[in-house]
Parts: structure tokens; C-alpha cells; sequence
């Protein structure tokens, strides 16, 4: 439950949390989660029997009751129970929206009461009686939280000056740089322990020359010389 994510991030910036307090180190644990949702997605099954209904006519699944505004469609299965599964083509399905919300298309000629297998998405929940981040998981949620709020403390500090009594043993100009180390640390510890490359999204570029075209306009005629 979240009392063991606020324990462990507690444990991971007890000396933070003493200066944002509470309130924001359970904010910075709900971005977290989402952060999570994002890497680990929480996906559920549910078998629907299709509907057509509309003027005109279409086929379409229902949405299950706990659809949620972030869920998303991964897979519909049918006919259900195959080995392998059967799954109808994604060029063949799509969430539409329309002025009474979104809906499930289906190909034309799908009969109603026909059963489906949806797989889809639901946000991750962390409350004090819903938690659905694995316990193998909630190390890697604390971190992502010690990052966040340590990146906040690193821009509050980012201004601070060295200290002009020398009995002070804190070096206050350090304060912001050692903060902003600390999130780097916890976040590569995040990626870590979920096996995550960082890099993963970053799309990679191709770049294409196209041939220039001839004095007249045409295209160029290229021979490739033999060897």
C-alpha cells in the first residue's frame, strides 16, 4: 500500500521530505505512479459481446465499465480460445470517438452478441486501499519520487551561497549541484530496476538524398558502371 512508498522514499530523502513536507512528497509519489503506469502498463481482459446498433447500422464492442480518459485499446480477440490466439487485425478495428464518447468500431459485417476479448490499459492505483504496483515494484515508484523531489530542492537551493560563518558545516553553495546528482542517481536507479533504456525513445533519423533532377526538368538517368 502507499504507506510502503512513503516509507522507502522517506528512507531515500528523509533529509528532503523534512523541507517540502508531506503533502508534497505524496504528490511527487502520484507522478510517480504515472510515470509507472507509463513504463509498466496495467493491462486487464474482459470478454464483450458486440453490439450494432446506430443510424447507420455499426458494429461495435461497449466499452468495459472501468474504461478510464488514459485507457487504450491493445488487442481484440476472436473467435476467443484459439491456440494461437486469433486477433483481428488492427487496420480492422478502432476506438472512434463521437458525440456520446468513444467506442470500439468493428469490421462491417460482425454480428451482434458475438463475444470479444478485449485487452486494454487502466491507470496503476497507490492509495491507502487500492494498490496495484507490484511489491517487487515499489522500490523503483520510491525512487522515481526521491527523484522528483530532490530535483525540486535542487532548484529552490540552486541560488544558495557559501555560507559566511565559518561554524557553519554546511556548504551551502554546493547545495543545488548535489541535490540535481542525487535525482540523476535515483532515476538511473528507477531505469534500473525496471530494465529500462532511457534512450529507447529517443527515434532515430534517416535522412534521404533524392536524385536531382536533369537541366530539363526530368529526372536523371544513372548507369552504375560495371566491374
Amino acid at each position: 500500500m502507499i504507506g510502503d512508498v512513503r516509507a522507502l522514499t522517506d528512507d531515500l530523502v528523509r533529509d528532503v521530505v523534512g523541507r517540502v513536507g508531506d503533502a508534497a512528497r505524496d504528490r511527487a509519489i502520484g507522478l510517480a505512479v504515472v510515470q509507472y503506469g507509463k513504463d509498466r502498463p496495467r493491462t486487464l481482459v474482459e470478454d464483450i459481446a458486440a453490439i450494432v446498433d446506430g443510424s447507420p447500422a455499426m458494429s461495435r464492442l461497449p466499452l468495459p465499465a472501468d474504461w478510464h480518459s488514459t485507457s487504450v485499446p491493445l488487442s481484440i480477440e476472436h473467435p476467443i480460445g484459439r491456440v494461437p490466439r486469433h486477433l483481428i487485425p488492427k487496420h480492422l478495428w478502432a476506438l472512434q470517438a463521437t458525440p456520446t464518447g468513444p467506442m470500439l468500431a468493428l469490421p462491417e459485417h460482425t454480428a451482434a452478441g458475438l463475444v470479444h476479448r478485449l485487452e486494454y490499459t487502466l491507470p496503476h492505483e497507490l492509495t491507502v486501499t487500492v494498490d496495484t504496483v507490484p511489491e517487487s515494484d515499489r522500490e523503483a515508484v520510491a525512487q522515481y519520487a526521491a527523484a522528483i523531489l530532490l530535483d525540486q530542492v535542487s532548484t529552490a537551493t540552486a541560488g544558495d551561497t557559501g555560507s559566511t560563518i565559518k561554524s557553519d558545516a554546511v556548504d551551502h553553495g554546493q547545495s543545488g549541484p548535489n541535490y540535481a546528482e542525487r535525482a540523476r542517481s535515483a532515476r538511473k536507479r528507477y531505469h534500473d530496476l525496471l530494465g529500462i533504456d532511457p534512450r529507447r525513445q529517443q527515434p532515430a533519423s534517416v535522412t534521404v538524398a533524392p536524385p536531382m533532377p536533369a537541366t530539363t526538368g526530368k529526372g536523371r538517368l544513372l548507369f552504375r558502371r560495371g566491374r
